[in-house]
């Protein structure tokens, strides 16, 4: 007899060595989602000047969206998982389930019901003979926009923006939780409405031209976007599906100067702070993907007259602060996968690049010619990390370009 503790069975030798023996290499399942969307949109704009300083403008739109969604799942090569089998077992505690995947290739028993154990799936369950479900979603809203901007002089001037933004609500569909025969929903995919998400920006912004002599350009912004059932992705299993993560707050401000000393020699210079937070839910407290808090960066365009020419020398450099490359910050606790995540190390400090482009242009010629390297400091980062392979406890790390050379030719018509 089968002994069990928890999710753990004790198998007597002879069956354990029954079942191991009628474990396949060759398995597959496949997941399939389908969607059909229409989508009609109108939409009005008008902006007008209230004095010969002040324009103000303003806009709204209206969408309606019609949606199928669909989802197919399916044990293919007329092969069932026999270790899906076993795990549903320790599950359910059915000894009756572990004595017929001991019988003589239990895996390749036809699927259907006069075969007593059903088609359990190791990393999904599949519908009712691998069919596609569908359902439809009916979803309309209108969005809007307010802007003002005014003179101060004649190179100086400020401006605020409010907007209204909204993506559409999602049909999210998901694989059945059994497969058929196993339960009276087995085989029955699940669809689940995540609500519009909505996004109150707003904006105010100084920008500046011929100061100093007119010699320096400064513009500077602040903002501040508050969400509403924020849509994002989490893992069931190895299937991803949208869901709603609820209020979300992004602020901060953005600089940017050009700074001409000479004729021949463009500094320029940016910053961006941008604090982007969920605030309730299982996200509370994270960081959303890939969005470093903060970004400068920095270089020089120098021109040069050589050869009957000009030759431009543009060295730059960029920075960012640490970013997570999902919205769960990589935390084990959220984790979703197949196999435990127990480590937070999808994550990537800051880094900065340096890069170089030297170009050279003939006078009165049409063409160019450009030599480039990037990544000079040859700095070791990853672009990405996670993905579906963070399912099997194995992420997937997508690593930036190390230094890089080229050249390139340019022609003008």
């Amino acid at each position: 007899m089968a002994a069990s503790s928890g999710n753990t069975i004790l198998l007597p030798s002879a069956q354990a060595q029954a079942i191991a023996a009628n474990l396949r290499s060759g398995y597959t399942e496949i997941v399939t989602n389908s969607a059909d969307l229409q989508s009609f949109d109108v939409f009005a704009d008008v902006s007008f000047d209230v004095t010969d300083r002040l324009e103000v403008g303003a806009g709204v739109r209206f969408t309606s969206d019609e949606k199928t969604s669909g989802i197919a799942a399916a044990v293919t090569g007329g092969q069932r998982s026999v270790l899906g089998s076993v795990l549903a077992a320790a599950s359910i505690r059915s000894a009756s389930l572990l004595g017929a995947l001991a019988a003589p290739n239990a895996g390749l028993i036809p699927f259907g019901a006069t075969y007593p154990v059903p088609t359990f799936g190791l990393f999904i369950q599949p519908t009712t003979g691998g069919a596609v479900q569908t359902q439809s979603l009916e979803d309309d809203g209108f969005t809007w926009r307010l802007t003002a901007r005014y003179e101060l002089d004649a190179n100086t001037s400020v401006y605020a923006n409010y907007a209204r933004g909204r993506r559409p609500a999602v049909l999210s569909p998901s694989v059945p939780t059994a497969p058929p025969l196993a339960a009276p929903t087995g085989g029955q995919a699940t669809f689940r409405v995540v609500d519009e998400e909505t996004v109150d920006s707003f904006e105010v912004g100084y920008k500046a031209a011929n100061l100093l002599d007119g010699t320096l350009r400064f513009e500077t912004a602040a903002f501040y976007y508050g969400y509403e059932n924020f849509q994002t992705q989490i893992q069931q299993g190895a299937v991803f599906i949208t869901t709603n993560a609820g209020e979300a707050t992004s602020y901060g401000v953005e600089l940017q100067t050009v700074w001409t000393p000479l004729d021949m020699l463009d500094v320029f210079a940016t910053y961006a702070y941008n604090r982007s937070r969920f605030d309730v839910g299982r996200f509370d407290g994270n960081r959303f993907r890939l969005s470093p808090d903060h970004q400068v960066s920095v270089g020089t365009s120098a021109r040069f007259a050589l050869a009957g020419g000009e030759l431009r020398v543009t060295p730059t450099y960029t920075w960012q602060s640490e970013v997570f490359f999902d919205d769960n910050n990589d935390i084990p606790a959220l984790q979703g996968g197949l196999v435990p995540d127990r480590v937070q190390d999808e994550v990537q400090d800051g880094y900065g690049l340096l890069n170089l482009r030297l170009a050279f242009t003939p006078a009165d010629a049409n063409w160019s010619v450009e030599a480039f390297g990037n990544n000079l400091l040859d700095e070791q980062y990853f672009k990405d990390a996670g993905n579906t392979g963070d399912a099997l406890g194995l992420a997937t790390f997508i690593a930036g370009a190390p230094t890089t050379w080229g050249v390139g030719l340019s022609l003008r018509y």
